[in-house]
């Protein structure tokens, strides 16, 4: 137990390879049917309980997976030392659970196509809106040379997970295939948990996308639902 104290992260970001070569490996021998019973949350299969997890780990291709890792990478390593690893590590499958089933339970409501889930993206979206609480003005360096706050990307992804709530084609279709609600669940989540917190907890002032510069860290771009 004292190698995943302190390291959840890299645990959960372990978990995620191993998941995304499963799913290949289901999907190439076993069918759809079998994947999405599997590794999708789904409005048809909300009930198949472990779905709610697995989905979290789960992803729908190489960028998918890529973008969620790099925010899990940079900021998770940030937040899981201001929490520890206990309290992150409920902090994570929770937020991740709770984005899933916010996205599905809002096209249960809504009626129309149904859509299953999957993808570490609530929980990614948890984590930025989290370290974005505890340092708003946190300077974020894209590519090493443009510094942007942490405060802006954070905002930029709540607008469009926003808009894609509310658009009219229902549960987020805004955009593609991208759970939206899940999004906006994980942030909400990440905020909330941020202020709970936020006196006692401190976060250095430079992340470096892709590099260190007073500190690890850069934005990715988490992606959300797929079309099974």
């Amino acid at each position: 137990m004292g190698y995943f104290r302190g390291n959840m992260t890299y645990v959960f970001l372990a978990v995620m390879a191993v998941v995304f070569v499963t799913q290949r490996v289901v999907l190439a021998f076993f069918g759809p049917a079998a994947f999405r019973a599997l590794f999708v949350l789904h409005p048809d299969n909300i009930l198949f309980v472990w779905t709610w997890v697995t989905s979290i780990f789960s992803h729908g291709g190489l960028f998918h997976i890529a973008g969620n890792a790099i925010v899990i990478y940079f900021f998770g390593r940030l937040a899981e030392q201001q929490m520890g690893s206990k309290t992150y590590t409920i902090f994570f499958l929770g937020s991740g659970v709770l984005a899933g089933l916010g996205q599905v339970g809002l096209q249960l409501v809504q009626g129309g196509p149904a859509y299953g889930v999957l993808g570490a993206s609530g929980a990614a979206l948890a984590i930025l809106g989290f370290v974005t609480v505890l340092n708003p003005d946190l300077t974020v360096y894209l590519y090493f040379l443009i510094p942007v706050p942490i405060w802006a990307i954070t905002g930029f992804y709540a607008i469009i997970s926003i808009a894609g709530t509310l658009s009219p084609q229902g549960a987020g279709l805004l955009g593609g295939n991208i759970a939206h609600t899940a999004h906006l669940v994980g942030l909400v989540i990440g905020l909330w948990y941020g202020r709970r917190v936020k006196d006692r907890a401190r976060i250095p002032g430079q992340i470096q996308f892709g590099g260190r510069r007073g500190g690890p860290g850069g934005p990715g771009g988490p992606g959300g639902r797929g079309p099974f």
